[in-house]
């Protein structure tokens, strides 16, 4: 064994108490050896980065860091539908499998290596789920209220730009909300759901204040947040006139119905 091999075992992305266990020395003899050959020690965060990278699972870590309509729209989804777990840096993302094109799409902004995981619920559901890991990701989110349990402690987009709020919103929507409309009537719904009321108020003051609230009971005490027909067009125009990534499923729908009402309009 030589020092020579001890900081070319480190320098290939081996941590401190890896490269000591390899050559039987403690982790502080292990240390002093890299220090006393001018080594330069790697923060916990750098160490976790590269043993990510070696496992297949890198990721842009810096990726929410500058705000884009790119990635706040992302930050509204994650708002609504995703989920940080309280003890680990990892995010998970759950959608229909009807979505995973969704998810390969999230996947490939984060440049993240990990595959995406497709599999049936207990209920017979088929859902795709993404799942990767990152310590300077999850304390971006906890920036915009995406944290551990956000759904009791509260969410809010009040941190985010005026500029950007609406690719947040429209982020919201795909992840918790909902377009339906009647084609015998022509009239059209936008919904919100969320179990805290503060960001759905904060949503309907965006769109001034045109909107109605309803409690119900799902999985607890739940909100909705629709509007009616005329601010469910304008809100859905809106929606796809900013270039982010969408629900391709939900921005169909509100074309059809467009096409509806061109339909319907033309007969009469």
């Amino acid at each position: 064994m030589s020092n020579h091999e001890i900081i070319k075992f480190y320098l290939e992305g081996n941590s401190i108490a890896a490269t000591g266990r390899k050559f039987n020395l403690t982790p502080y003899k292990t240390k002093k050896i890299l220090i006393e050959n001018n080594i330069q020690i790697r923060t916990r965060h750098e160490q976790t980065i590269l043993e990510n990278m070696k496992r297949g699972k890198a990721i842009n870590h810096n990726y929410f860091d500058v705000l884009t309509l790119e990635n706040v729209y992302y930050l509204g989804f994650l708002a609504a539908d995703g989920t940080v777990r309280p003890h680990r840096n990892e995010i998970k993302v759950g959608l229909s499998s009807i979505d995973k094109d969704f998810l390969i799409e999230f996947k490939n902004n984060l440049k993240s290596e990990r595959e995406i995981k497709d599999y049936i619920t207990a209920n017979g559901f088929e859902v795709s789920e993404l799942l990767f890991s990152s310590q300077k990701i999850k304390e971006e989110l906890s920036k915009y209220s995406i944290v551990p349990n956000k759904t009791e402690l509260g969410i809010s987009f009040k941190n985010i730009p005026e500029k950007f709020r609406l690719a947040f919103i429209k982020g919201f929507f795909d992840g918790d909300g909902c377009f339906t409309y009647n084609k015998y009537t022509k009239q059209c719904s936008v919904k919100f759901t969320s179990h805290t009321k503060d960001i759905l108020e904060e949503i309907n003051e965006y769109f001034g204040n045109k909107g109605s609230y309803y409690q119900k009971n799902y999985n607890g005490i739940c909100y909705d947040l629709s509007f009616s027909t005329l601010p469910s067009i304008e809100i859905m125009k809106k929606f796809y006139e900013i270039d982010t990534p969408c629900l391709i499923r939900k921005k169909e729908k509100f074309n059809d119905y467009l096409n509806l009402r061109i339909e319907m309009t033309s007969k009469s």
